[in-house]
Parts: C-alpha cells; sequence; structure tokens
C-alpha cells in the first residue's frame, strides 16, 4: 500500500477524464484498481501511471452495463479492506428525441450512470463505515439542474446521483466517509462524440478542458469538499439553491389543500 493511502478505485478508466483521475490519485501516494471495458486502453493508462508514481496499480476490465460484470466488480471490491476511495466516473448517454432513442441505448444510459453507480457505492459502504474512512466520489453533470429536451434519459440519471448522493451523505454524516458530488459542465472528450453529438457542435465558452475538471475534483477531494463545483463562479449560489430547494419542500410537506385549489 502506498504512502498509507490505500487504493482507489476509478470507474471508467481506459482515458479521458478516467485517465486524469488515476494519475492525480497515484500522485497523492494511492495504489489504484482501474476498470474499464477494454484491457488494452487500461494497460495504457496503468503503464502511464507508474511511469510517474511508485505505485501498484491493478486493472478490472469489465462492462458496466452488464448485470454479471457489474456483481463481479462489486464483489471484488467489498472483499478488500485496503481499498478506501471509489471513483465512479464512468458514464453513458445517447441524445436525441425520446421517441427515436433505441431501448438498449436507454437502458445502458441507466445501468451504467444509476444501476452501476447505486451497487459499486453501496458495495464499498459497509467497509467504510466499519473502518470509519473513506471517500466515494460520484459524476453528476449541471444537466441535473437543467432538463434540456434531447438529453432527457442522461438529465434524469445524473438528477438521480444528485438525489442519491446527497441522501447518502445524510446517512454517513459524523461517520468519517465523504460522499463526494462533483457537477462538471459539458468537458471536452470522447464522451460527447460517443452519445452522438461532437463536442464541437457545443458553444466553445461553456466546454471545459478535462485536466481543469479533475484538478478542481482532486483539490475538492483533498479538502474534504461534499459539493465540487469547478466552474461555479460562487459558492454562495448553490448555497441559495439549497435554501431555495428547502423552501419548497417545506411548502410541499402540507398536509393542507392550498388555498388556490379550494373551491
Amino acid at each position: 500500500m502506498s504512502d498509507l493511502k490505500g487504493t482507489a478505485v476509478v470507474t471508467g478508466a481506459t482515458g479521458g477524464v478516467g485517465a486524469l483521475y488515476a494519475a492525480g490519485l497515484a500522485e497523492r501516494g494511492y495504489d489504484l484498481l482501474l476498470v474499464g471495458r477494454q484491457q488494452s486502453s487500461l494497460d495504457a493508462v496503468a503503464k502511464a501511471v507508474k511511469q510517474k508514481a511508485n505505485v501498484k496499480v491493478d486493472i478490472l476490465v469489465a462492462n458496466l452495463a452488464d448485470t454479471a460484470d457489474l456483481a463481479r466488480v462489486e464483489a471484488r471490491i467489498s472483499n478488500d479492506p485496503a481499498i478506501t476511495a471509489l471513483i465512479n466516473n464512468a458514464g453513458a448517454a445517447t441524445f436525441g428525441p425520446l421517441a427515436r432513442l433505441s431501448a438498449e441505448a436507454i437502458d445502458e444510459t441507466i445501468a451504467v450512470n444509476i444501476t452501476a453507480l447505486t451497487g459499486l457505492t453501496r458495495a464499498v459502504l459497509p467497509g467504510f463505515l466499519a473502518r470509519g474512512a473513506g471517500a466515494i466520489v460520484n459524476i453528476a453533470s449541471v444537466l441535473a439542474f437543467h432538463p434540456w429536451p434531447e438529453f432527457g434519459v442522461y438529465n434524469a440519471s445524473k438528477a438521480y446521483v444528485v438525489s442519491f448522493s446527497q441522501a447518502v451523505q445524510g446517512e454517513v454524516a459524523g461517520k468519517g466517509v465523504l460522499v463526494q458530488v462533483v457537477t462538471p459542465p459539458a468537458v471536452d472528450t470522447g464522451f460527447w462524440n460517443s452519445a452522438g453529438l461532437p463536442v464541437a457542435n457545443l458553444p466553445a465558452g461553456a466546454v471545459m478542458k478535462p485536466q481543469h475538471l479533475v484538478d478542481a475534483a482532486l483539490k475538492g477531494l483533498d479538502r474534504g469538499e461534499s459539493w465540487v463545483f469547478p466552474s461555479l463562479p460562487e459558492q454562495a449560489i448553490w448555497e441559495d439553491h439549497q435554501k431555495t430547494r428547502q423552501a419548497l419542500v417545506g411548502g410541499l410537506m402540507n398536509g393542507a389543500l392550498a388555498a388556490r385549489y379550494v373551491a
């Protein structure tokens, strides 16, 4: 175990943000377990990491949209007391009008963004709680708060990440476990091409460089921040949103019929 940091699990580690996370965590002294679909890409990331950091790097080839593969990853990480961090970076999306999306594309988005993230979080959480330490990082999106047409399933999956993470944050409060949500804007990676919307079609000023995202996220992890908004100018905007949300919930949790619906 390198520098007593333990092992960080990084999903979607075949390139892009996942590979940058792997490099940044290794620089901080974490051993790594890299999870992804492509053996050759994982091997390349592992080799690059080990050239720059004296850490142990294991790889696990798995398709998180596949039920059997997901169960295999869950079993691997739930039984390893060396694991101290989980980076739920893997994501899937296909953009377009809902009526035109294939059932397979919808299922994959839900399987990776919701089912896998939930299952992997559940796999490591009991061990983290028992040891009173550990970090779970869930990658959300600005689209969790801005449900655009033609992004519907992806929007909703990232809204789930926010809501689920916030609930788990409440469960682990004061128990030594960090559940962190990273909420970036669009990031310049191959993800957009795979989803059917090349990043070149997006407004240039709205797209973040992947290294900037990971730098912010890892600084937030170093600081123990529960919420990381890499592009948000003022954290107070989020705090105001939270106050408004709480006021809405308070108003909704009322058994009396609103006056405007009284005949």
